[in-house]
């Protein structure tokens, strides 16, 4: 199959050279993509000046393509779209299938909190509270213990391992503690990192709007851009700017005019559509950029977060990341006035600071959009165990 030639795509002009199965190509004015054909499929890398990801493109025998992918190289899910066609080809206004969507990419970036909610599962339960009976007197809690093992999967995690053995004697814990000594022996023989530690030893809410347990607080401090089709319409302006109310408008008030209605409809609709997942209440308030889009901060309770809700075996680990969420969208024609920001009502208490939480949750067209993360570097871990105020219990219930 030949790919060589420039293609149209939303993220502007593509360039393909190919030689055999490699393929290079270049975008813009300094991306550069570098992939392996296989059959009608090209995977490989994109690189700018500002990111890298990774990329998969299929060809069909008419000169187009559909894509899709992802900031940062690790592997997962690729929501970005990057479709394209030949440039010699004429694309016709009236042929739907050669139409090619607004694709469109919301990016916060900045110290971003990420808040992990869990229970310890029901087989180290009883282990945890043993542990401490054989463990150096410098483990006192069992807060204690969770953060020593939190350790051995971080940055210093070899050090740490090692400390974590002359803290715990080894052959007291498979005697007694045989649960959480395999535990260990999985750390060590698969290198698990902390979100493995998490999976392994924590219930969480299977809630996929935001990852397993996980909650991130996008706080006014923030930076938001905004590109459609490969152009920066917002580009790293404060999250706070962006989200000043010009209007606002509540659920309860009788529309009195053609816009109000509008939202009156809209956010119905919002409320109709997301209701079972989120537990959102009928009526809702909202206050209205300048671009139209929509800031919610309401009392909602997800009902799968009522399975960790309770005090007893929890934790609260917060991440303090510098770190890129994007937020892809793939619409015919993008309209601000259909972007939600949605925000659970007691964020102020459950921070504890005066940064304004903006939003937990971004919609668009009604359906609450999954973010690809881009990790820069952590401020610190901080994990509570049966915490008194920080739980999910205080956030969404207060």
């Amino acid at each position: 199959m030949t790919l060589s030639g420039t293609y149209k795509t939303q993220h502007g002009d593509l360039t393909i050279t190919q030689e055999g199965e490699k393929i290079t190509a270049t975008y813009q004015d300094d991306g550069v993509c570098n992939g392996k054909l296989s059959g009608n499929k090209v995977d490989g890398i994109w690189k700018n000046k500002k990111d890298q990801g990774i990329f998969e493109w299929n060809f069909d025998d008419k000169g187009s393509f559909t894509g899709k992918y992802k900031s940062g190289t690790d592997q997962g899910p690729m929501r970005g779209k990057w479709n394209g066609k030949l440039a010699s080809q004429e694309i016709s206004e009236s042929d739907d299938e050669n139409k090619l969507n607004d694709n469109v990419e919301i990016t916060l970036s900045g110290r971003i909190p990420k808040y992990f909610f869990g229970r310890v599962k029901a087989l180290y339960q009883d282990e945890l509270k043993t542990v401490l009976s054989i463990s150096d007197e410098s483990i006192e809690t069992e807060q204690d213990f969770l953060q020593t093992l939190l350790k051995t999967t971080l940055e210093e995690r070899e050090a740490e391992r090692k400390n974590f053995r002359d803290l715990v004697p080894m052959d007291q814990l498979e005697e007694n503690c045989p649960e959480l000594f395999k535990l260990l022996e999985e750390i060590e023989e698969y290198d698990l990192d902390h979100f493995g530690l998490y999976d392994a030893i924590f219930d969480t809410a299977e809630y996929w709007q935001c990852g397993t347990g996980f909650i991130s607080f996008f706080e006014d401090d923030c930076k938001i851009s905004i590109s459609i089709n490969g152009n920066e319409v917002i580009k790293d302006k404060s999250f706070g700017e962006f989200a000043k109310n010009e209007s606002s408008y509540h659920t309860e008030n009788i529309p009195e005019n053609d816009n109000e209605k509008h939202l009156f409809n809209s956010l119905k609709k919002f409320i109709e559509v997301n209701s079972e997942e989120f537990g959102l209440p009928e009526d809702i308030g909202i206050g209205i950029n300048n671009e139209g889009s929509t800031f919610c901060e309401t009392w909602f309770t997800p009902p799968s977060f009522e399975s960790i809700c309770e005090r007893d075996f929890s934790v609260t680990i917060l991440h303090n990341d510098i770190i890129d969420y994007t937020f892809y969208i793939e619409t015919e024609k993008f309209d601000f006035k259909k972007l939600m920001f949605l925000t659970y009502a007691n964020y102020a208490d459950f921070r504890e600071n005066s940064l304004t939480t903006l939003a937990n949750y971004i919609a668009y067209d009604n359906e609450i959009i999954q973010p690809d993360e881009s990790w820069h570097r952590d401020k610190g871990i901080e994990l509570e165990y049966e915490p008194k105020s920080c739980t999910i219990d205080f956030l969404i219930n207060g």
